[in-house]
């Protein structure tokens, strides 16, 4: 009896799974060297992360700024004087709508566009080179402005073919939104109120 209660117990000890088969046991604390070196690199990038979030704040970051708005106000303060001057000239020219034939019509609007030419030719000038955030920026706005210029100078050409002519923006964005909403929307949040799409087509 004694002989068969040792074997019983020989057999316990040297079985831990079913069928007799048997399994390392396995400290959960000492999983070698390769669980360190994964501890290492989770906590590096941890830091990594953390640290970069943290500059990002401390330099980049401006919450106060809204979304298009330009850092350094140079340029804005510079375009809105360009922008008030033929903004001004604008204003001297009789309204597109008042014409009294669709030739009119379009000598009105021609004279419209080459104060606008001369606007933009003088806004690129003064465009900044950086920080490269707002080199995009505002070569995107004065590209914007190109094409607006564009759409109005295919109004005028097919005016002189079409007294029935109508003026058809390009959309950007949204098809049903046009490129003017985008032109103004930026120039309003920098203060160019003077740089908004004129109103001499209605």
């Amino acid at each position: 009896m004694a002989c068969l209660m040792g074997m019983t117990s020989s057999t316990t000890e040297s079985t831990t799974g079913t069928e007799g088969t048997e399994f390392p046991r396995v400290d959960p604390l000492d999983q070698g060297p390769n669980r360190s070196r994964k501890i290492l690199v989770i906590v590096a990038v941890g830091l990594a992360v953390t640290t970069i979030a943290w500059l990002y704040i401390i330099f980049g970051y401006r919450p106060e700024l809204l979304i298009d708005e330009l850092a350094d106000k140079t340029f804005p303060r510079q375009a809105e004087e360009i922008c008030a001057a033929a903004k001004t000239q604008l204003e001297e020219l009789p309204y597109a709508s008042q014409a009294r034939s669709a030739d009119e019509r379009a000598d009105s609007v021609a004279e419209s566009n080459r104060i606008l030419d001369e606007m933009l030719d003088d806004l690129e000038t003064i465009a900044p080179t950086e920080p490269p955030v707002a080199k995009e920026a505002v070569a995107e706005w004065l590209g914007d402005w190109r094409t607006y210029l564009g759409d109005r100078q295919a109004y005028v050409n097919n005016l002189r073919k079409d007294s029935s002519a109508r003026f058809l923006e390009t959309a950007k964005g949204d098809p049903n939104k046009g490129i003017t909403r985008a032109i103004t929307s930026f120039s309003q949040v920098n203060r160019m109120q003077s740089c908004a799409t004129p109103a001499d087509l209605s």
